[in-house]
């Protein structure tokens, strides 16, 4: 009878277990293992994006550098090469400043997590090592350019210096010509060319047999300047006009109109001016 007493109490005790909470608990352990699953799947997904992301970087990063090394190839570079030069380094100085943020976030959230992929962190370190790789290329590249910047440099202040010497050689060939092509004259009564320090008589006694002659210091401020190239025709205007300077006869003639000279005609100007670049005419009116 005793035996059959202790048989019913342990039913009845098994009869008052809570098996819902042990449900509950599987239900929850479940969820748990699936919430965990889920975050691991899109863990590892932001992991492959983020990778994909840099090594879409790196590919940018060899087809500028690709470029630049075209573009250096020729020995005299355009402006608009060097431009091109210039803003793809700093295109790469960009994406690898990108890049090293990137992993450096990505190493972090390695640290932080509990996931241990050793095939991930191969990759990372792997990212780690071309990203060092393309330092020392970028560092190359940039001690390359800067030669190539003091060669252009150099050029360019040739091209300046050259530029200015030839300036200066035009003006003063310039200058050459203007002077070559620049004569004066003047005309006057005697006593108008006397009085502005230009004639002179010489010889005779007391008056008689004496001659007008041009003075050796001339006064340059009374005469007038032409261009020898476009001037052949000098006015005067007088009932009579003398050549007084030394010029050969046969390279002009003296017009007139009626009773009065009107001009000198200078019919071969470089056999008249070779003589003298100054030309003196004493008129009577």
């Amino acid at each position: 009878m005793k035996k059959y007493f202790v048989v019913a109490a342990v039913l009845v005790a098994a009869g008052c277990h809570d098996y819902k909470a042990d449900i509950d608990k599987l239900q929850k352990e479940k969820q748990d293992i699936m919430t965990s699953a889920t975050y691991k799947d899109s863990t590892l997904m932001s992991y492959v994006n983020e990778i994909n992301e840099i090594e879409t970087n790196l590919s940018a990063i060899e087809q500028k550098q690709a470029s630049i090394s075209e573009n250096s190839k020729s020995n005299e570079l355009k402006g608009t090469q060097i431009d091109r030069i210039n803003e793809n380094i700093r295109s790469i100085n960009d994406l690898m400043k990108l890049n090293k943020d990137k992993i450096a976030a990505l190493t972090q959230k390695f640290k932080n997590s509990n996931i241990k992929i050793a095939n991930f962190e191969k990759m990372v370190a792997s990212l780690n090592e071309q990203l060092g790789d393309k330092d020392k290329q970028l560092a190359d590249m940039n001690t390359r350019l800067a030669s190539l910047n003091t060669t252009v440099e150099k050029l360019n202040t040739d091209v300046v210096t050259l530029t200015t010497q030839n300036t200066e050689k035009q003006k003063v060939i310039e200058d050459q010509t203007v002077k070559l092509h620049t004569a004066y004259y003047t005309t006057g009564t005697y006593k108008e060319l006397k009085s502005k320090q230009i004639v002179s008589k010489e010889g005779g006694f007391l008056g008689i047999g004496t001659n007008k002659k041009v003075k050796s210091n001339l006064n340059s401020s009374a005469f007038n300047m032409i261009d020898i190239t476009t001037t052949s025709t000098i006015p005067i205007s007088a009932k009579d006009a003398v050549v007084l300077t030394n010029h050969p006869s046969d390279s002009y003639t003296i017009e007139h109109k009626g009773k009065v000279v009107s001009d000198l005609l200078i019919t071969n100007p470089e056999k008249f001016w070779a003589t003298s670049k100054y030309l003196v005419v004493v008129v009577d009116k």
